[in-house]
C-alpha cells in the first residue's frame, strides 16, 4: 500500500510539471518573439508530445455519487479546475484560502498572477477571465455555508482595468443565506486599487438529479 502511495504522489508530481511546462509554453507563445527555427522545432516537439499524450479517456471526478465524495474526487477536482487547477494547463492558476475576518465570520482569500495569455484590454485581464477568477472564489465562499449550490446569477462591476503581470488579491464571503438561495461578494485588488467587486447568487440543487439528467443526455448523444 505504501507503494502505491508512494506512486500515486510521484505520478501526480509528474503531472503538475507537464501542465507546468505547458503553462509556460502558452506565456511563451503569448510574449516572446521565436524566430521561424524554433518555432519548426517546436512545431514537431509538440506533435509528438500530443501524441505520446493521447490515452483513453479517464473517468471524470464526477462520475461516481457527487454527494458521496472521498477525499480523493474531492483533490481530482480543485487539481482539474480550469481556475485553480495544478493540473490544468489553461488555469491562472487562482490559490484560494479560508481567512477570518474582522468579525469573526470566515472569508476566502485568492491570489493570482495573470500574463499576456488572459489579456483583454491593453495591460489589462480580459473580463472574461476576471469573471471566471470571481466565479470559482465565490463559489468557493458559498462553500463555507450549511450546503452548497451552482452559480445562478454573477454581476461583475469593472471599476478600474485588473492589470496583467501583477499579484492580484481577491477576497470572498458570504453576504446574506436565504435557504435554498445564498448570496456572496467578493473584491480583487490590484495593490491598494480596487479593480472589480462581483455579486453572485447560488442556488442549492440536489446534484444527484443533475447527475442522472445529464446521463440520460449523454445517453441520448450515442450514434
Amino acid at each position: 500500500m505504501g507503494n502505491e502511495g508512494g506512486g500515486k504522489h510521484e505520478r501526480r508530481a509528474l503531472a503538475v510539471q507537464v501542465a507546468s511546462d505547458l503553462r509556460a509554453v502558452i506565456a511563451n507563445l503569448s510574449e516572446r518573439k521565436i524566430s521561424d527555427a524554433d518555432l519548426a522545432a517546436a512545431a514537431q516537439l509538440s506533435a509528438k508530445l500530443r501524441e505520446r499524450l493521447a490515452g483513453p479517456r479517464r473517468p471524470r471526478w464526477y462520475d461516481g455519487n457527487p454527494m458521496q465524495l472521498a477525499d480523493a474526487d474531492r483533490f481530482a477536482y480543485l487539481d482539474q479546475s480550469p481556475i485553480r487547477g495544478r493540473l490544468n494547463p489553461i488555469a491562472p492558476p487562482l490559490q484560494i484560502e479560508i481567512a477570518p475576518r474582522p468579525d469573526g465570520t470566515r472569508r476566502v482569500v485568492g491570489h493570482a498572477h495573470l500574463g499576456h495569455a488572459y489579456e483583454g484590454p491593453p495591460h489589462g485581464v480580459h473580463g472574461g477571465w476576471v469573471a471566471a477568477l470571481f466565479d470559482e472564489l465565490l463559489g468557493m465562499a458559498q462553500g463555507l455555508g450549511d450546503s452548497k449550490g451552482v452559480t445562478a446569477t454573477l454581476k461583475i462591476r469593472y471599476r478600474r482595468v485588473t492589470p496583467i503581470d501583477e499579484d492580484l488579491h481577491f477576497e470572498g464571503w458570504i453576504h446574506e443565506d436565504r435557504g435554498r438561495t445564498l448570496i456572496a461578494r467578493g473584491t480583487c485588488h490590484a495593490g491598494d486599487t480596487l479593480t472589480a467587486d462581483a455579486e453572485g447568487l447560488f442556488v442549492k440543487v440536489d446534484f444527484n438529479e443533475i447527475q442522472d439528467r445529464m446521463r440520460q443526455r449523454q445517453g441520448r448523444e450515442v450514434p
